[in-house]
């Protein structure tokens, strides 16, 4: 069987890594985009002029890495943001399982440019000197506030950021505008949390009094390889409602 890759005498990596490495470009590329149906082995197998078991392992890495998600019956996509539409809004406030959710909105506060942080360079696993976006929101039931959030974003990973129009971060989640914008899909999220009293800052900002016991939650989100690319940390009201986490 005739195949470019098994002729190319000055790559001596095994030919599934080098098929694997194409298949990724595409990925990266946005040749293949998050959601797409990608070829059948039987179809990459008379295009890249491979063995099916080579097929197999190259496709069967990017699906353990993560850029792959297969579907019984349906075939092998590339991954996208693969967290539901409604928890995209980790702040889904309910009064009760059954209850009615509240629709809030969101309002832009400010987007700066921050000088390295310890904590956050340790989360996000950054070098030292990384500078940081930070992203200030405050989340709204009516006239409301209940939650405000700080994110922060490594700028060597997001250069251009703070170009991005005020509007879109009140008006579409921001892991849907990462994705667009940068081609980085939301895979996972680890979450912490911890009941705090209410500082000065906080308790202006959500309108409460200074000690007001709420919710903490540190959010750390990652994409492909398991890389984290935002720290959150959140400060909520609950009470009579509460918020709801699917898992």
């Amino acid at each position: 069987m005739h195949s470019p890759l098994r002729d190319d005498n000055s790559d001596r990596s095994p030919v599934y890594y080098r098929l694997q490495k194409i298949l990724l470009n595409k990925i990266e590329s946005g040749q293949w985009e998050p959601g797409a149906l990608i070829p059948t082995e039987r179809e990459m197998v008379k295009e890249y002029g491979v063995s099916t078991g080579t097929v197999k392992k190259a496709v069967l890495n990017l699906v353990q890495d993560g850029f792959l998600y297969r579907i019984q019956g349906r075939g092998t996509f590339v991954a996208g943001t693969t967290l539901r539409p409604e928890s995209l809004r980790y702040y889904r406030y309910l009064s009760g399982f059954n209850g009615i959710e509240a629709d809030l909105t969101i309002e832009f506060m400010d987007l700066s440019l921050v000088k390295d942080i310890d904590y956050v360079r340790e989360q996000l696993d950054t070098k030292k000197g990384e500078c940081f976006y930070k992203l200030n929101r405050v989340f709204m039931n009516g006239e409301k506030p209940l939650v405000y959030c700080s994110s922060y974003y490594p700028q060597s990973i997001f250069p251009g950021f703070d170009e991005i129009p005020q509007t879109r971060f009140e008006k579409i989640p921001v892991y849907l505008i990462i994705e667009k914008y940068y081609g980085m899909p939301t895979i996972h999220n680890h979450e912490l949390f911890s009941s705090v009293s209410a500082d000065k800052t906080v308790a202006e900002i959500l309108h409460v009094s200074e000690g007001t016991a709420m919710l903490d939650i540190d959010m750390l989100s990652f994409t492909y390889r398991n890389r984290p690319y935002e720290y959150r940390k959140s400060y909520c009201i609950t009470g009579e409602e509460r918020i709801l986490r699917e898992t």
